[in-house]
């Protein structure tokens, strides 16, 4: 095999196409989406990360600072709370030490009951107290004052209505003589007494209370533990101050009772959000003070008691708590409920002698639920501007990506070749416009490629995406050779010019011919034409495409010599070979200029039968192949057996007249049909050597077409061989001398 040549020195070599090297194979992946879902699902995230990042950090950044602010309302709530019940204490401590002074100043005056409208004095004026009262130790003589709240049903040591008007009890207990009396008197503000009653049954001494004992034992100020008033069933904590006498004698206490339903109360009045509370307990966790101070007090038949905070039977307060005793911090923030909740638990003074807390729970929506819902609503109208957003965007990504869909169909339709007229688009992106003038020029180029290579290969190329490369492939096609009879002659009755236009008028009717039954052009040759059906696109009835592009140019160029002589043009006669064979198709060349054609010995025949018309003064030659690959649809008459230059063997050789149940103008007339008979009639006479009747047969077939040349040739034969018979071994082959 010879080598490669090498490239014109002009030529790099390191400037070969690079269609001849391997491409690197892409990863194959999805068609994707489309741009205008990718501008909009850009924008729906972006919009989306905005709105959610906004609302997220406005909400945090809020929420704590809300949590921050609640956390010190709580706190001033607390000391508020906290500073309102030392209020209610502190008058207590002072009004019982007051009381304890002046008893012992005048401890007669004090035993006999002078100190009455004193205490009734301090009653009236700090409603918190229950009661005051002063206690002796000589003999346990007691004298009590109570206020009577309005409307009071059960008071005193017999649970009896009080007189109409009564405004204090004034209750002495005494032993003198060893008997116990204990009577109780009410009175109006003024004094005024308005009945009596005793009760002897209770033996009521106050030396061994608890009260009364620290006091004497401390001679301090103390606060009783808390604990409930037989009178009323309250709650109270107990203030006790020991008398002193001047020799420094402790002959007895003052002490008041403090209910603390005023605490309750005002624990009430407080502004907590919807579900905050706040009460107060000792260090026993028993309930001080509460909103509702009724649950304060637990009733167990006849029997009173203190009530725990864990047994109101609220998980709330039992997880705040819980919350509390693990983290031993006054602040603490704690789950319940599936809501997230904030503790305090502040002590009192140290100056009170007691470890109570005042505890206040709220719930952290409260104050944040708010801010919440605010959210939500952000969320809300984030999302109703995304809404529009998207309205906006998506008619805006349809001014953009309309053109580019336009776009995409129009590259669709150069992949299949189509390159009718310019892309006639506008789009409001420079760089879509500049996108739609290189696919214009991209358009021009293939349109004039087209016009050196064939359209299907093209065709083919564009849509598949490969590259091209050299070689070739063993494919059956239909192969057509045309010819202007006597070119020669006619360029020289024509100046250069004229015959340009005139040829290429030729050219141009034979090619369209050719392109209407898919066919592809291969070359030209001066005025010689080369085509072929069945490649780059197979066609299974490539033969008969083939005959009839050979019938319509035939026709085509009949209409065009009408014309030509009605303008005084010269006319041209157009001979055409048709042969079917097996040929080698393919790029054919070098790295640096290639052609597609096809080539091999079926080319060569095709040719060589554009040439028998000479001889037979015939327009359409084709092979035996050709008839039968085409079908019966074709109108023929058998020529000869023929030998064309070049072979030894001979072939069946036909001429093409017309086409059955096709085109009405490729339809065979009475006279062509007429001629097909005796032609047959007259070959099949000649083949069997029956020299007479072939001579009569082509007689008569040139009576009927004088014009025809073909009768005059075989009526000449037959005369000759009627003479001069020829050797058994005849074949009757008719071996070609010229091309």
């Amino acid at each position: 095999m010879p080598t490669a040549p090498e490239p014109p020195s002009s030529t790099p070599s390191g400037d070969a196409p690079e269609r001849l090297f391997p491409e690197r194979r892409r990863k194959k992946r999805g068609n994707g989406l489309s741009l205008r879902i990718n501008i909009m699902g850009t924008f729906v995230a972006l919009l989306s990360i905005t709105v959610v990042t906004l609302v997220t950090f406005a909400y945090v950044r809020n929420s704590a600072s809300v949590l921050e602010l609640m956390g010190r309302f709580v706190e001033r709530v607390s000391s508020s709370g906290i500073a309102s019940s030392m209020a209610l204490l502190d008058p207590v401590e002072t009004s019982v030490q007051a009381t304890a002074r002046l008893a012992a100043i005048d401890e007669g005056r004090a035993r006999d009951g002078s100190l009455f409208p004193y205490l009734m004095s301090i009653l009236e004026t700090q409603e918190q107290l229950q009661s005051i009262y002063l206690a002796f130790d000589a003999d346990g003589r007691f004298l009590q004052a109570f206020p009577i709240p309005p409307g009071t049903e059960k008071f005193g040591a017999n649970d009896s209505k009080p007189p109409e008007g009564a405004k204090f009890a004034l209750r002495v207990i005494d032993r003198k003589g060893g008997v116990y009396s204990d009577v109780w008197t009410y009175v109006t503000a003024t004094g005024q007494v308005l009945g009596s009653e005793t009760s002897n049954q209770l033996n009521y001494d106050p030396r061994p209370r608890p009260w009364y004992k620290d006091a004497i034992a401390t001679k301090r100020l103390i606060w009783s533990d808390l604990l409930v008033y037989t009178s009323n069933r309250q709650p109270g904590i107990t203030a006790a101050y020991p008398i002193i006498a001047a020799d420094g004698r402790a002959i007895g206490a003052a002490a008041a009772n403090v209910a603390t339903n005023q605490m309750s109360a005002f624990l009430a009045k407080l502004d907590l959000g919807q579900s905050g509370i706040a009460f107060i307990v000792d260090e026993k966790e028993q309930l001080i003070a509460h909103p509702d101070a009724a649950r304060t007090v637990r009733q167990d038949g006849l029997k009173y008691s203190l009530v725990k905070a864990d047994q109101l039977g609220e998980s709330v307060i039992t997880d705040a708590f819980a919350a509390y005793r693990a983290a031993k911090t006054p602040t603490i923030s704690f789950e319940s409920g599936g809501h997230r909740h904030l503790g305090s638990f502040n002590p009192f003074p140290a100056q009170l002698g007691k470890n109570w807390l005042m505890v206040i729970i709220v719930l952290e929506d409260d104050f944040v639920g708010t801010l919440r819902e605010n959210s939500r609503e952000l969320v809300a109208t984030g999302f109703v501007v995304m809404v529009f957003g998207l309205l906006l965007v998506a008619l805006l990504s349809s001014w953009i990506t309309r053109p580019l869909t336009l776009l995409t169909r129009e590259i669709q339709k150069i992949q299949r070749f189509d390159l009718n007229g310019p892309i006639a688009l506008h789009a409001i992106v420079a760089e879509v416009n500049e996108l739609i003038h290189s696919m214009n020029m991209m358009k021009r180029a293939l349109r004039t490629f087209g016009m050196f290579v064939p359209r299907d290969l093209v065709r083919e190329l564009v849509a598949s995406g490969k590259a091209i490369e050299l070689g070739g492939q063993n494919r059956t096609l239909t192969v057509m050779f045309t010819d202007v009879a006597d070119f020669t002659g006619l360029s020289e009755r024509m100046t250069a010019g004229d015959l340009l236009v005139h040829i290429s008028r030729h050219l141009a009717a034979i090619s369209e011919c050719v392109a209407e039954e898919d066919g592809t052009v291969d070359k030209y040759v001066g005025d010689a034409v080369m085509a072929f059906w069945g490649a780059p696109v197979w066609r299974d009835d490539h033969a008969l495409r083939g005959c009839i592009s050979a019938l319509k140019a035939r026709r085509v160029q009949a209409l065009m010599n009408a014309d030509w002589t009605a303008q005084g043009l010269p006319t041209m006669f157009v001979r055409i070979g048709l042969h079917t064979a097996p040929v080698i198709v393919g790029n054919i060349g070098s790295a640096w200029r290639m052609s597609y054609t096809a080539m091999g010995d079926g080319v060569n025949v095709a040719s060589r039968l554009e040439g028998v018309n000479k001889v037979y003064g015939t327009q359409i030659c084709i092979s035996q192949a050709v008839v039968d690959a085409a079908g019966p649809s074709l109108v023929v008459r058998p020529l000869d057996l023929v030998a064309v230059k070049g072979r030894k063997a001979g072939a069946m050789v036909y001429e093409l007249m017309a086409l059955r149940g096709g085109n009405p103008d490729l339809a065979p007339t009475a006279a062509e049909l007429e001629m097909c008979r005796l032609t047959e009639e007259g070959f099949s006479a000649y083949q069997e050597r029956r020299w007479t009747d072939a001579i009569a047969a082509y007689e008569n077939l040139a009576a009927l077409a004088p014009a025809d040349k073909v009768p005059s040739i075989f009526i000449e034969r037959s005369r000759h061989f009627l003479a001069d018979p020829p050797s058994p071994d005849w074949s009757g082959v008719y071996e070609m001398k010229t091309k």
